[in-house]
């Protein structure tokens, strides 16, 4: 389509829609579509979008509109893709979402879907684990939510949760794709150095990273 078309388009779209469209745009469409849409537009729809996604439509903004973004944004979405954006390219960091589900060893399936079923709009779009966490919020375990869903109520996460691999945020982004590959994961907790967790890592990510460093391969 024409980029007078799109202008046309942009205006009425809704934020969630406009959101998931920009950040699967082609580079040379985005750029353009992220110079017609007014900055508080913006915000709007990147507020819809999980932190990993929206740091990197931010990032591809030129440093006056990602100033005017940032700042026409909620307090708390700006604050996390500012955190985001402070890790070094190509590192788990920069790829991992600040949105997951966590839940203290202590709670039974139950309370933890009934938590899940009460989260709404913080949870991520897409995810597939509970990440059990101790009182340090360092991740002991997860578990499956096929696990969870199949388990019964009472039953403590302690009991039936399974080994974590965890990613420590200034990993290389090749390093974590080789651990996903290795350990056949799906998804994995992001860590800083103290053993936090901050964020997670799922396998739509994981497979970007391998396309991009094929590229570069391939480019070499």
């Amino acid at each position: 389509r024409s980029a007078a078309y799109r202008e046309e388009v942009i205006p009425v779209l809704a934020p969630h829609a406009l959101g998931e469209i920009i950040s699967e745009l082609e580079d040379n469409i985005r750029e353009e579509v992220l110079e017609a849409t007014p900055s508080v537009t913006l915000a709007r729809a990147l507020e819809e979008l999980d932190t990993d996604d929206a740091a990197d439509v931010i990032d591809d903004l030129d440093d006056t509109k990602r100033f005017q973004v940032l700042a026409a944004m909620g307090e708390t979405d700006r604050a996390a893709i500012e955190t985001t954006l402070s890790y070094e390219d190509e590192t788990a960091g920069r790829l991992m979402q600040r949105e997951f589900l966590a839940a203290p060893q202590f709670w039974t399936v139950g309370h933890t879907i009934e938590h899940v079923r009460q989260s709404g709009d913080s949870l991520p779009e897409l995810f597939f684990d509970v990440y059990v966490v101790d009182p340090s919020y360092t991740p002991v375990g997860a578990l499956p939510i096929s696990l969870l869903l199949t388990s019964k109520l009472e039953t403590p996460l302690a009991e039936i949760m399974e080994p974590v691999t965890e990613i420590t945020v200034d990993m290389d982004q090749e390093e974590v794709a080789y651990i996903f590959d290795k350990y056949h994961l799906i998804s994995a907790p992001v860590v800083e150095p103290g053993g936090r967790l901050v964020g997670q890592i799922t396998v739509d990510d994981i497979v970007g990273v391998i396309r991009e460093e094929a590229q570069e391969d391939i480019l070499a």
